[in-house]
């Protein structure tokens, strides 16, 4: 049985574990003595600082793509910044691992079973008094993991997170993310929840403390979606385009997500609040691609199947009326919109590569001609890159921070 076991005093943790937590059970191997070795020299020869690492969710596509970034970059990041990027940690719904020197990613072997306990040991641990300075990385799209954020955020361990759900549930409950992380000075980073690496949530922040009031923002916010409808205009069958879109990962796991414009949402109302909007999930109004209850009485692939013909004859109109589809995400203060519309062929909107996100942003200061900002917008090597940069700018506050 795994049982992850941390007990903690004023000064001292000691961290035990089964046999079943052992190297051999570790879905990473542990830091190997040249490793470690080359470490210590640079340790000596510059001024670093250790952070601990924790992955929820390293087996998905997206942790898997971070695995393997991280792995790249360890060296460099410890050589170039003094950051001393150790993943203490990795754990999905199924297994766990834990290394007090260090996990080594990425590795194949295979996670330990995890035990319902072993979580909150190990938050237990990262929250512990005078810990090292940690951070928690979030590659799922769970509300279990959103939930403790709070939690992390009050004792001090950073969260970087891809996951959506934590910033868009009710006001009040984003606000108190807000407020943990400001009151407690721990760093909050999540820019790759909306479009993926793309600086979209950094530079509206920054318009709001330069005193540039955002009036609106419009935009092609999911590279799934843009995906599909641009192969169907290419001739590719709605259903084929789906599943292709899945197949490279553009998708969240469940794809309905992306098809009723769930996700989508999320994000919209994400942007909402960091454009100044005190908006609540009922303020989006969402016109889905697929019928939630022909899909609960089909399945999902009959369902698509049943759409390729009624695709098939709206993008035929489209291209006589010399338009294009796309799924528009639009909000202001009153309120967002969320729908498949078509638009001139001409428009930047509808010349974007399959995958591709583009935001318009209007401000007093720039409404004639409104900021652009875009790029690739899905896909798990360009959202864990994303997550990476978060990852570098958090462990550099949190270096700070510590001294």
């Amino acid at each position: 049985m795994l049982y992850l076991y941390i007990e903690m005093n004023v000064m001292t943790s000691a961290v035990t574990a089964s046999a079943a937590l052992s190297a051999a059970a570790l879905p990473f191997a542990r830091a190997t003595p040249a490793r470690l070795q080359a470490a210590a020299a640079i340790s000596r020869s510059t001024r670093t600082r250790r952070i601990d690492l924790v992955i929820a969710g390293p087996r998905g596509q997206v942790g898997s793509a971070l695995c393997r970034q991280l792995a790249r970059q360890q060296a460099a990041l410890l050589a170039g910044a003094g950051l001393d990027l150790r993943l203490l940690a990795a754990f999905d719904r199924h297994g766990l691992a834990f290394s007090l020197e260090g996990l080594d990613p990425p590795a194949p072997t295979p996670f330990a079973p995890r035990q319902p306990r072993d979580v909150d040991a190990l938050l237990d641990h990262l929250c512990r008094p005078r810990a090292e300075p940690a951070l928690l990385v979030d590659c799922t799209a769970s509300d279990d993991v959103a939930d403790w954020y709070p939690r992390l955020l009050s004792a001090g361990v950073a969260v970087v997170g891809a996951n959506k759900r934590a910033n868009s549930r009710d006001l009040a409950s984003w606000r108190q993310l807000q407020d943990c992380a400001s009151v407690c000075g721990t760093p909050y980073r999540y820019e790759t929840t909306v479009g993926a690496a793309i600086p979209l949530l950094g530079p509206l922040r920054d318009l709001r403390l330069r005193g540039e009031r955002v009036l609106g923002l419009q935009g092609v916010l999911s590279g799934s979606l843009s995906h599909v409808l641009h192969r169907v205009h290419a001739g590719c069958a709605f259903s084929a385009a789906v599943a292709e879109a899945q197949a490279l990962g553009f998708t969240e796991p469940d794809p309905l997500e992306d098809l009723r414009a769930i996700d989508l949402a999320r994000k919209l109302l994400v942007l909402a609040r960091e454009c100044g909007f005190a908006l609540e999930p009922a303020d989006i109004h969402v016109e889905a691609l697929v019928d939630a209850a022909k899909v609960q009485a089909s399945g999902l692939d009959a369902a698509l199947r049943a759409q390729d013909r009624r695709w098939r004859e709206r993008v035929a109109e489209a291209d006589r009326a010399g338009e294009r589809w796309v799924v528009l995400a639009e909000v202001d203060a009153g309120g967002g919109r969320i729908a498949a519309q078509r638009v001139p062929a001409t428009s930047s909107f509808a010349a974007l590569p399959p995958g591709q996100n583009l935001v318009r942003i209007r401000t007093d200061l720039q409404d004639a001609a409104p900021l652009l900002l875009g790029g690739p917008g899905a896909g798990p090597e360009i959202t864990a890159a994303g997550l990476l940069s978060d990852i570098v700018g958090a462990a550099r506050e949190l270096a700070w921070r510590h001294g």
